[in-house]
């Protein structure tokens, strides 16, 4: 077997970088998402009708997982997180559309793409302070759309 230069085998290096590239995907599972996804843009970015239409549908859809507040629950990650902060647009929206039934995310594909890419506008306004007090699922009251 051919050695590096300070004699980790070549095959090990590639390995480890295999498994820490898993690693991260795993973390962030929109990694996957195509090229063409990754460079899709929200038509509703920060449009506020869409925030508060993306609020409605995750109190309806994700928070029973997710927390009321998308700080997690149980197995379900935080969506408050920077991973999802820091993800495209467009990889949010082909990870609800695709889901990862794997780790328990099913996929949103039935809701038409006008509410996925409103959730997906609503994910991009959640607070990643570590602050208990954020609030971001929704007043009470408010009816979710059809």
């Amino acid at each position: 077997m051919r050695s590096t230069a300070r004699g980790i085998p070549v095959a090990g290096l590639f390995l480890a970088v295999t498994a820490a590239g898993a690693v991260a995907a795993e973390k962030q599972p929109w990694r996957r998402a195509p090229a063409e996804a990754h460079a899709k843009t929200n038509p509703y970015d920060a449009q506020p009708d869409a925030v508060r239409a993306g609020r409605k549908l995750f109190a309806r859809h994700c928070a029973s997982c997710h927390g009321d507040q998308g700080r997690g629950g149980g197995e379900a990650p935080h969506v408050d997180a920077d991973l999802v902060r820091d993800a495209t647009p467009g990889d949010l929206f082909w990870f609800l559309t695709n889901g990862n039934l794997r780790h328990g995310m099913p996929s949103w594909s039935r809701l038409p793409d006008q509410r996925r890419w409103q959730l997906v506008a609503f994910l991009k306004t959640l607070d990643t302070s570590p602050s208990p007090h954020a609030t971001s699922a929704g007043a009470a009251g408010e009816s979710a759309p059809d």
